[in-house]
C-alpha cells in the first residue's frame, strides 16, 4: 500500500465511528461493512465535489475494524482519503478537510437510512437514533499525512490493516490457564490490564475472524 497505491500527495486518515446500538449488527451481517464503505465514498466524493465547485477524481483505501481495545466488539471505519482530486484536465485539486459537523450528521442520517432499507431497523428506532442529542456517530481526520515521507504512509497503512491484537500485548500463564492482557491505560474500561480465562479470551478473539472470502479492505 504505502510503496504502489498511496500517492505522493495530502492524505487524512478519517475513522468513523457509530452508535453501540448499531455496532451489533455487523456483527450479524458480515457485508454490512461492504454497503457502509460505499456509502463513506460517496459521501466523501460528494463532500470534494462540493467543495471544489467541479467534478474531482479522488480516492480512498476503507478498512473495516470490528475490535477495540481488550477485543471488545467495536464495529468502526478507518480510511485513508486523498485530500483532494484531479480534476478534468488532470490538475491535483487540493481541497483540506475541516469543520466536518456537516459530514458527521450526514453520515449518521445515510447510515441510518440504509438500516431502514436493510429492515435492520424500524422507523420508531430511526427516529429516536435522530433524536438522540450525542448521535454516537462521530467522524475524525485530526491525522494528516503530507505526501513526502514514505515512513509515515507506512505507518499509517499499517495501522489500518492491523490484526485485533498484538503479541507483544499477551501474555499466556500456563499454569493458571490464563491470558495476560496488558495495554496503555483506556478510558473505557478504566484500566489497562485484563486476566482472561484462556477460553474465554480464545471466544473473544474467534469472533473477530472474518468470513471466507471477505474483504476488509477495500
Amino acid at each position: 500500500m504505502a510503496n504502489e497505491l498511496l500517492l505522493r500527495l495530502p492524505h487524512r486518515l478519517v475513522t468513523l465511528t457509530l452508535p453501540k446500538m448499531l455496532r451489533v449488527f455487523f456483527k450479524h451481517d458480515r457485508k454490512l461493512f461492504s454497503e457502509v464503505s460505499r456509502l463513506i465514498f460517496d459521501m466523501v466524493q460528494e463532500y470534494l465535489n462540493e467543495a471544489a465547485k467541479t467534478r474531482v477524481e479522488s480516492a480512498s483505501v476503507l478498512s473495516f475494524q470490528s475490535f477495540g481495545e481488550f477485543l471488545r466488539w467495536n464495529s468502526h471505519f478507518h480510511g485513508l482519503f486523498l485530500e483532494g482530486g484531479f480534476d478534468q484536465s488532470g490538475n491535483f485539486v487540493y481541497i483540506p478537510f475541516s469543520n466536518l459537523s456537516a459530514m458527521t450528521e450526514c453520515f449518521r442520517r445515510r447510515v441510518i437510512k440504509l438500516f431502514i432499507e436493510k429492515k435492520l431497523i424500524n422507523q420508531h428506532m430511526a427516529d429516536n437514533l435522530l433524536r438522540w442529542r450525542h448521535s454516537g456517530f462521530s467522524i475524525d481526520s485530526s491525522i494528516r499525512l503530507f505526501g513526502g515521507s514514505r515512513q509515515e504512509r507506512e505507518n499509517l497503512a499499517q495501522y489500518i490493516a492491523r490484526p485485533p491484537i498484538s503479541l507483544k500485548k499477551i501474555r499466556f500463564e500456563s499454569f493458571h490457564g490464563k491470558v495476560l492482557f496488558h495495554t496503555a491505560y483506556n478510558e473505557y474500561f478504566r484500566e489497562n490490564l485484563k486476566l482472561f480465562e484462556a477460553t474465554d479470551f480464545i471466544a473473544l478473539l474467534t469472533q473477530h475472524l472474518p468470513p471466507k472470502g471477505a474483504q476488509y479492505i477495500r
